[in-house]
Parts: structure tokens; C-alpha cells; sequence
């Protein structure tokens, strides 16, 4: 059997591996290097000193997550492929990267369907994708002035000052999407600090799902899930054409989010209904069970057509409709465990069958769950 001409490749990977996104890009490029036989050289820091590691390496091509300058002049001067995890400041020729409009349009989703009227977005100055996360919800959201802040990158509770400022003057109850986890953490601390109650105040929705910073935040942190690892497989066999001279139908590839994973931060309903407030806690907390609009009627001690009526006044939509929806968030997280047969997972969101559950979800996702786990998880 011939040896594939890529085997025996050495790559740079250059992921500040502190956080969960590098951590989880960087678990992507090891599945594609175990498979292909390559060896990689991971390079932790950055600036010059990263450059001229690499230029000391001399590797086959080079794995970025937010590449600098130098990283760019020293792939050129080895006139070797370089591939970015993310869209960063520089114009790199070959990318990765998660679909922020597709963020966009799930984040206001999540957020408007708790019933918000007024949403915020806080973001990161100077930073590429931050702006695009911020015009695209944005965009989802035509018909509502979006409030938008932004700052340097900052750490913990410190020089909270300006982000309290403006959290105050923000109207009530609002939906913030924030750039992601990290600074999701401290906008939590900021509404802490400024006694704000969240979510019944300020409902913060990060982008991430770093469980580890999510978990850990008071209150949890719901966030955008996004396939990191795939980004890191991706990325990989993107640079595995760019070094074999294959031709690259797409140089900026772009993967859609995963889901919405519900914490405490946006457990919330923001109308003033206390019947639908019940109704939506009864949904949330029932939905995997073969539940319909009669039994959450039940659940709340009316009857359904008084629930329909008044669920449709206060929210927009029937009891049967947010079923649906939260059935759906909870399908598509689950989607992306490849530990989880369609079998499993339909049962886990409250449906009789795999061929009812799949129905819903075609009609839902315009798609087959089959087809959306291929778009979501490594192959």
C-alpha cells in the first residue's frame, strides 16, 4: 500500500492553549495529525518570540488561533501555508472560523424568546470579530436599537467602573449578548457589583461554552456552544491541501454555531403574565417528558385553551410552539455528542419515536438531524 504523500508532515501549532477555545481547537488539530501520521510542535507564545521559534522549527505549515504579523512574515518567508482558527486583524489568506452571522441570528433567538424587548451588546475594542458579532445580532434584531458597548480586554472585577455605568443606564428587563465567556464572567460581576439581578434584570448571554468559566460564573453563564474542535480538524486539513498544492474551493470556511446552552443567566421570562411565567418553568422543566399543550396546561391548573390564549398574547406564540422551540435548543446541543444515537436523543426531547423527532427537527432546522450532525461534529 503506497504512503500518503502528506504522511510524516511536521506542522506548527501556534494556540494560547489557556482558555477553552484553544484548548478545544487544539484537540481538533491533534485527531487530524494521530490520523495522518504528522508531527506537531506546539508553540504557546506569541509575538517575535513565537516567529522565531517557528522559523527555528521549520515545520510544513502553520496552525494559527488569531495570527499577528509576525507569525504572517515568518510563513512567507519560509514560503510555507499558514491557516487561522479565527478571523483576527491581519487578512490571512486561508481561515476557519465560526459563522457570526449564524450567532447572531440564534442569540436573538434565545434571548427574544424569553420575551425581551430591549437588548445590548458588549464586546472588545479594536477587535475584528467582536464588531461582526455585534453587527450581526444587530441585524437579527431590525426593528430594535441595539445598545452597544465596548472595552479594552480586562480581567476579573477590575476597572469595572465604565461597564457599571453604562449597565445602569441600560432599560429594564434587557438582553445582552456578550462577546464571549470570558467577558461574560464580568459582566456578571459588574451586575453584581452594581446590584443588578440577573437574569430578571439583565439577561447575559456569552459565546463559547467554556464550561469551565460558564459553570463557575454567579450565575451559571448560558452561551453560544460553538464546534471548536471541528474549527481545529478543519483547519488541518485545510492546511493538509494548501501543503500538497491541492486546489482550495474554500479559503474561508466558515461553521455554523452548535446550539444555545441554557444556564442560569437567561432562565428567565420577561412578561408580566405570573400564569405564563409558570407555563414557560413547567416547558423548560418538562420538555423531555411526552408532554403537549394539555398536560403543561394541567401542570399550571387551567385549562388549555385559557393557557393558549393568554400564551399567545404575552409572548407571541402557542404553548405547542414553545414546546417545540425548547425542544429543539436541547436537540441541537445533543446533537453534537457523537456518544448519542438519534434514538437517545429523541427521547431525551420528549418524542415517541426517532421518525417523529426527526420530522420535527426537518421542519425545524431545514435539515435531517443526520445532515446537521455532519455539519457540526468531526468526521
Amino acid at each position: 500500500m503506497a504512503t500518503p504523500p502528506d504522511r510524516g508532515r511536521s506542522i506548527a501549532v501556534c494556540i494560547d492553549t489557556r482558555d477553552g477555545a484553544g484548548r478545544n481547537r487544539l484537540h481538533g488539530v491533534a485527531q487530524y495529525v494521530r490520523r495522518h501520521g504528522w508531527s506537531m510542535m506546539l508553540v504557546r507564545q506569541g509575538g517575535p518570540a513565537a516567529a522565531q521559534e517557528v522559523a527555528r522549527l521549520a515545520p510544513d505549515g502553520i496552525i494559527t488561533y488569531i495570527a499577528d504579523r509576525w507569525l504572517v512574515r515568518v510563513a512567507r518567508r519560509l514560503h510555507i501555508p499558514l491557516v487561522d482558527t479565527a478571523l483576527g486583524e491581519l487578512a490571512v489568506a486561508l481561515t476557519v472560523s465560526v459563522d457570526n452571522d449564524a450567532i447572531g441570528r440564534l442569540a436573538a433567538e434565545h434571548l427574544a424568546q424569553a420575551g425581551l424587548r430591549h437588548f445590548g451588546y458588549c464586546g472588545v475594542t479594536g477587535r475584528t470579530a467582536s464588531e461582526a458579532r455585534r453587527a450581526s445580532f444587530a441585524a437579527a434584531l431590525p426593528d430594535v436599537a441595539l445598545l452597544s458597548f465596548a472595552e479594552p480586554v480586562g480581567e476579573g472585577e477590575a476597572d469595572l467602573d465604565p461597564l457599571l455605568r453604562w449597565l445602569k443606564k441600560l432599560p429594564k428587563p434587557v438582553g445582552l449578548l456578550v462577546f464571549d465567556d470570558k467577558l461574560g464572567e464580568r459582566v456578571l460581576a459588574a451586575c453584581r457589583w452594581a446590584q443588578l439581578a440577573v437574569p430578571q434584570q439583565v439577561a447575559v448571554l456569552g459565546i463559547g461554552d467554556d464550561e469551565l468559566m460558564c459553570e463557575v460564573s454567579r450565575p451559571t453563564l448560558s452561551s453560544v456552544r460553538l464546534p471548536t474542535p471541528r474549527l481545529g480538524f478543519e483547519a488541518t486539513q485545510l492546511l493538509a491541501a494548501a501543503m500538497t498544492d491541492r486546489k482550495i474551493r474554500t479559503p474561508h470556511l466558515k461553521l455554523p454555531p452548535i446550539g444555545v446552552v441554557t444556564r442560569g443567566s437567561t432562565d428567565t421570562v420577561a412578561v408580566e403574565d405570573e400564569l405564563v411565567q409558570a407555563a414557560v418553568h413547567f416547558i423548560r422543566a418538562e420538555a423531555g417528558k411526552l408532554i403537549g399543550s394539555e398536560q403543561v396546561a394541567l401542570g399550571v391548573n387551567v385549562s388549555r385553551r385559557t393557557l393558549d390564549r393568554r400564551f399567545e398574547r404575552a409572548l407571541g406564540r402557542t404553548v405547542r410552539e414553545e414546546l417545540g422551540r425548547v425542544r429543539m435548543q436541547t436537540a441541537r446541543r445533543l446533537l453534537g455528542d457523537a456518544a448519542l444515537t438519534i434514538a437517545a436523543i429523541s427521547r431525551s426531547c420528549g418524542y415517541g419515536t426517532p421518525a417523529s423527532f426527526s420530522r420535527a427537527f426537518h421542519q425545524h432546522a431545514g435539515r435531517w438531524p443526520s445532515e446537521y450532525r455532519a455539519e457540526i461534529r468531526i468526521v
